[in-house]
């Protein structure tokens, strides 16, 4: 009770005493003015705070709740976007000419030589202009994050909220990987960013924006993946393309362990097999002769020749003729002599798959077993071409691919790596390589395809299809996240995650299936969705068999299947001439025959949903070379029609240092006058960062922190003592405790 008494009667002082400090500044003679002023100061705060607040509510308000203007302007984009999936972007950069990165690289990576490092890793502005492209063309995007390896563009603005530099220690799970100078290694693990978006768009450096870009340049309506593919992935071998491995026929030269053992086809095989030709314009050197007349032509003029009409007469005999069982043998009987064979007049019939001839004008030709002996001796005597560089490419193939054994005991999809794999002798470089090496991992895990690399172009990707990607593939992308440069053995990122996307399936359960032709939701088939789904099931047209048999089928499943529950079935549900029962979802989950037939056609599908393009129409890839001339018409040729996306590759030749110059610098001229204007992530044109490397800056702001509140406690501490020695005398008449006075009686 003493304690409230005595607070009470501070707060009562208290307000004495600013009743007292009132009178004395009224008792002033200029007091009225003093007030008026007072209060045209507040009534003007009033009307500013209003107008802020209405700038506020309208602009800022929608900034920070409405998600439409979550995006590196902090404009609404509300009626350009058609919907709202937060995205980031990220980048991966390094400056290859730093001395610390370059005595790093030295150090931990010792055969490298320093002058192709430099070259692989030189910095010419990219990331600069790049930003400044998305900020054009791009700028919905949320927010931006740089992953380079601490180090810091000098002209990079480290204020900017809607940047964030990450360094390679944020993001790898496995501290002992580091330090790192491969790409794929970095780039499986930028979806470990923290607090990144679900869906982000992953850029190199090299790639900037032409035009504007939207969600929709990557996503479906119905929330897919839009996966931009461009050419097909190197073959296999110098004489065997992919066209050739899994087609059905036996082609001995892809009969071998780098060509997955022509995909199972040597195999089962005992007689040779038409392929399927799988036409594509950029397969120029794979695209087979439409003309008929044309392969006749071209056959006879083989056959005229001198040293072909040797080897026919020595090699040709019935027992090889005996090798085409299917064929027409009143045809191919008497086919002993070479004019016998070029007067057959049925040309065509030797065009089988087995063995695919080069002749001098790059056309391919595809000859019968037939011809297998002498196509074999042709090789060996050099006859079809007469090049050294196809020689060599012989001798590497004969002296240096193990052909599988003629049991052909090595089952596909069973057979295990081979240390060969590591030995390439083709001159590929370590891309090519690489993408061979996640080809053939996923030819093991999903089948043979024949597969396209992905477009140079910004990527979507999803975190959590990346997380399950490397939950299948642990080993390989641990394996890749240990390399220190880039290895023939790397997962790549881009065309691993696209196919890891397109390739994986899932189970469609029964019920499912039931209720995605259960159009009008009623729980019962009607006979026109049972006509659809026979549509679907069979081929077209039906045959009137097939769709008794299917009736026949259900009829019988209701006689032996008791259902637990009764459903009313709306009127119209059944023809006139119907027979059929009530077809439910417990009927058909307990027809075994009708559910194997559903679940065989329509019982997987793929477990992500996204759609395949053609890349080609909005991308510009383009390899930068030393040679001036062409790079100014390379340059041209872009400003003149200008993609979505351009990415410009770094091939020049170390050697040519004046030629580099000028290239840079035409370089440099083409990316300012596409991009000529400073983006909010850059600093000043007169500034530029004090640090190069990031340890070095959150050194310099952990400093600056602690001496920012060494500063702040002791203005607090001056502050409190002024305080006290201006109301020392009424703080402690405040805190004087008052006693009453004791009279004697």
């Amino acid at each position: 009770m003493l304690i409230a008494s005595n607070i009470f009667i501070n707060i009562m002082s208290t307000w004495k005493l600013i009743q007292r400090r009132c009178y004395d500044l009224l008792s002033y003679k200029y007091s009225l003015l003093v007030i008026l002023v007072a209060f045209t100061c507040i009534f003007i705060g009033i009307v500013h705070f209003g107008e802020v607040w209405l700038t506020w509510s309208k602009e800022k308000y929608e900034a920070v709740f409405h998600s439409f203007n979550d995006n590196i302007l902090g404009k609404s984009f509300q009626k350009k976007l058609c919907q709202h999936v937060p995205i980031d972007v990220v980048y991966t950069w390094v400056n290859g000419s730093d001395p610390v990165f370059l005595e790093n690289l030295q150090k931990h990576v010792p055969i490298m030589d320093l002058s192709t490092a430099a070259s692989r890793f030189s910095d010419k502005d990219e990331l600069r202009y790049s930003l400044r492209s998305l900020e054009m063309y791009a700028p919905w995007v949320r927010h931006v994050y740089i992953v380079t390896n601490g180090q810091i563009p000098s002209w990079l603005d480290m204020d900017n909220p809607r940047m964030t530099l990450v360094s390679h220690e944020d993001i790898f799970s496995n501290k002992s990987d580091l330090p790192t100078f491969s790409s794929p290694a970095i780039e499986s693990h930028i979806h470990r960013i923290p607090g990144i978006s679900d869906k982000f768009l992953y850029f190199n450096d090299d790639v900037m924006l032409g035009a504007e870009i939207w969600p929709e340049d990557f996503i479906t309506q119905a929330g897919g993946q839009k996966v931009y593919l461009a050419w097909w992935v190197p073959d296999c071998s110098d004489i065997c393309p992919w066209a050739w491995v899994g087609d059905g026929s036996c082609d001995h030269a892809c009969n071998t362990t780098l060509c997955e053992f022509d995909g199972g086809d040597c195999q089962t095989t005992t007689v040779p097999i038409d392929s399927e030709t799988i036409k594509e314009k950029s397969d120029d050197l794979y695209k087979y002769l439409e003309d008929s007349r044309e392969n006749n032509n071209e056959l006879n003029n083989i056959l005229h020749d001198k040293n072909v009409v040797d080897l026919l007469r020595n090699d040709i005999s019935v027992s090889t003729v005996q090798m085409l069982p299917l064929y027409n043998l009143n045809t191919v009987k008497s086919i002993d002599t070479l004019d016998d064979f070029r007067n057959n007049g049925n040309v065509e019939l030797y065009m089988r798959s087995n063995v695919y001839v080069k002749s001098n004008d790059k056309k391919i030709y595809k000859f019968a077993g037939v011809l297998q002996p002498v196509y074999s001796k042709l090789l060996r005597r050099n006859l079809l071409n007469k090049t050294a560089k196809h020689v060599e490419q012989l001798r590497r193939h004969h002296n240096d691919i193990n052909l599988a054994p003629s049991n052909n005991s090595v089952k596909f999809g069973k057979f295990a790596y081979s240390n060969q794999w590591k030995h390439n002798i083709r001159g590929l470089d370590t891309y090519a390589e690489s993408l061979l090496y996640v080809n053939k991992i996923y030819n093991v895990a999903y089948g043979l395809e024949r597969r396209k690399v992905p477009a140079h172009m910004p990527h979507l990707i999803d975190k959590w299809i990346v997380n399950d990607m490397q939950e299948k593939f642990k080993f390989e992308f641990k394996k890749t996240s240990n390399h220190k440069v880039r290895d023939s053995e790397d997962m790549q990122f881009a065309f691993s995650y696209f196919y890891f996307l397109s390739s994986e399936k899932r189970k469609v359960p029964i019920g499912e299936i039931f209720d995605m032709f259960d159009t009008d939701k009623s729980r019962t088939w009607s006979d026109r969705e049972i006509r659809t789904l026979l549509s679907r099931l069979y081929p077209l047209p039906l045959d009137y068999n097939l769709v008794m048999e299917f009736e026949n089928a259900i009829t019988n499943c209701s006689h032996d299947t008791v259902l637990s529950e009764i459903i009313d079935v709306p009127p119209g549900e059944r023809y006139l001439d119907s027979t059929l029962p009530i077809v439910s979802k417990e009927l058909i989950l307990n027809c075994e025959s009708v559910s194997r037939k559903m679940q065989s056609k329509f019982g997987e599908s793929s477990r992500y949903p996204h759609e395949i393009i053609k890349a080609g129409k909005n991308e510009i890839f383009e390899m930068l070379t030393s040679n001036v001339s062409s790079t100014v018409q390379l340059l041209d040729e872009i400003r003149r029609d200008p993609k979505k996306f351009i990415c410009l590759n770094d091939d020049m030749d170390p050697i040519r240092h004046s030629e580099n110059e000028v290239v840079r610098a035409l370089l440099n001229d083409f990316y300012r006058s596409l991009y000529p204007l400073r983006s909010t992530f850059e600093l000043p044109a007169q500034y530029r960062n004090r640090f190069s490397h990031r340890h070095e800056l959150l050194e310099w702001r952990a400093n600056r922190a602690k001496a920012r509140n060494l500063l702040l406690c002791l203005v607090a501490l001056l502050l409190s003592l002024t305080f006290y020695h201006m109301f020392y005398h009424h703080i402690r008449r405040l805190c004087r405790t008052r006693e009453l006075s004791i009279f004697l009686v």
